[in-house]
């Protein structure tokens, strides 16, 4: 679970985390709220923003309070893409990618190894599905791996 510390409590309605329609933590007290979170108790829906200085955010109960905290939505999980699946070959097919710990360089997947596990580049490179997830992401910024359901 994510702990939750003063930088999450949200005081002011302009904060750019504040979204109607979103799930927060919300109390009277700023201590408060952050031990509603970390327990995660009292968890309500944004409704709207009043126009009351001290008690601006108002629940899906009708309610208004001073402090809220965004509760964080849980981080989806990535596996490997595996590649005796032509789904999962057909969606690295020339694909561009990049590695995380340099943006700025760009490559294209030319080639796929069945047999050996193994992605190839346009530079002659190769990785597995494994480091592949680790140490790149699509040019778009999202994984290079499979969302794993959760049951």
């Amino acid at each position: 679970m994510a702990e939750y510390t003063y930088k999450d409590v949200i005081i002011d309605p302009e904060d750019p985390r504040v979204e109607i329609g979103k799930e927060y933590y919300f109390a009277l007290g700023a201590q408060s709220c952050i031990d509603y979170a970390n327990k995660d108790s009292r968890v309500a829906t944004l409704n709207k923003i009043g126009s009351g200085a001290f008690r601006p955010f108002i629940t899906d109960d009708n309610k208004d309070y001073p402090f809220i905290i965004r509760k964080k939505e849980p981080e989806k999980k990535y596996a490997p893409f595996d590649l005796s699946k032509e789904e999962d070959r057909a969606r690295l097919r020339g694909a561009w990618i990049r590695r995380k710990d340099y943006p700025g360089d760009e490559y294209q997947i030319v080639g796929i190894s069945i047999t050996n596990n193994l992605i190839f580049f346009d530079d002659s490179a190769q990785l597995s599905t494994d480091v592949l997830l680790k140490r790149c992401e699509f040019v778009d910024g999202s994984p290079c791996g499979k969302l794993v359901e959760e049951e």
